[in-house]
């Protein structure tokens, strides 16, 4: 089971920072993203009852950036719910890829069989890592871009306008609601509403027990930060400036002011997240008129299925799990 927990971390702990250019750009390109036709294609196989699934693939204009897009939608003239996926921490493709796994191009792919558009963009600090180092928060590596994917969904023929956030992008998802009265609800996949550093702490701690109270001063340290006092430091390889961005975010209250309709699911193997962070949520909004809470036993933080007691099944999933999928559509077509 240790190796398990160990195989888990250390596959997501290398995405904690969006900001750190430490890390080569996925693209090979410092500054510019694939250029991707601005055209509709079919998806084989995949005809639904109401028409055809269309993807539409084009750039995604924020701020004079340039980012790949996705439009997963239905083509049949008439209004469906819109989803904009929102991708956890660290440099993303618009598939969320990790490895062979595209956990975001399946969810896409699941929710339009049910009849569900989504969008789904490529990550500022995955398309032009070198252009972030210290200058780089919560703004830059996704408000402003989520923003603008929001803003292309509202000229879409929709019938509602929904979040899901992963892992971090959770957090995200309600800090957008907070602020946009256009929001209808939100879905929070593996997320949690405690802050990044503390996550941070206990996940490295897990590897390192040794050095667990070095971790816990880096964590503070996070936490302390503010924009006047950034002079560049890295804690969990994000720089001060990033965690003073950061911690203007309080998941907790922004649920209570977004007052929409809210999906929280959590695994009780994401070992990303801890026993902690699903009692928090029991804790915080179990009493709740619009907020639901889904807990599994044995699917990952991505996603997928895990066999728990063998290791190496976290290299071999395949199929996004289709009771997750049903949960996702379920909460929208249930909101409507």
């Amino acid at each position: 089971m240790k190796r398990i927990i160990a195989i888990i971390l250390l596959m997501c702990i290398v995405a904690l920072s969006g900001c750190n250019t430490a890390s080569p750009d996925t693209n090979g390109t410092s500054d510019n993203t694939e250029t991707i036709p601005n055209e509709s294609t079919n998806i084989p196989n995949q005809d639904i009852s109401q028409g055809s699934i269309e993807e539409k693939h084009f750039v995604l204009e924020s701020n004079g950036y340039k980012l790949n897009a996705v439009y997963t939608y239905i083509d049949d003239g008439n209004a469906h719910p819109a989803v904009l996926l929102i991708a956890g921490s660290g440099p993303s493709d618009y598939d969320e890829t990790l490895g062979t796994l595209k956990p975001f191009k399946d969810i896409a792919n699941g929710l339009a069989k049910e009849g569900i558009n989504s969008l789904r963009v490529d990550k500022r600090t995955f398309s032009y890592a070198a252009n972030f180092d210290i200058k780089c928060g919560i703004e830059e590596e996704y408000l402003d871009d989520c923003n603008a994917a929001i803003e292309y969904l509202k000229s879409q023929n929709i019938s509602g306008l929904y979040l899901l956030g992963h892992s971090l992008g959770g957090q995200i998802a309600t800090e957008l609601a907070a602020s946009i009265e256009s929001i209808d609800g939100m879905i929070l996949f593996n997320s949690s509403a405690r802050h990044l550093a503390d996550i941070a702490c206990d996940q490295y701690s897990a590897l390192d027990p040794v050095n667990k109270e070095s971790y816990t001063t880096y964590a503070e340290a996070a936490k302390n930060a503010t924009a006047s006092s950034a002079k560049g430091y890295y804690y969990y390889g994000a720089t001060d400036y990033y965690w003073a961005s950061y911690n203007s975010i309080d998941t907790a209250q922004n649920i209570v002011e977004a007052n929409i309709n809210t999906l929280i699911i959590n695994s009780k193997f994401d070992k990303q997240s801890f026993d902690e962070d699903l009692n928090l949520w029991s804790t915080l909004f179990s009493d709740s008129a619009n907020v639901s809470i889904c807990v599994y036993d044995d699917i990952s933080h991505f996603g997928y299925k895990i066999d728990t007691t063998d290791p190496s099944s976290i290299y071999t999933q395949v199929d996004f799990p289709s009771e997750v999928i049903s949960a996702f559509t379920d909460f929208i077509k249930g909101d409507r």
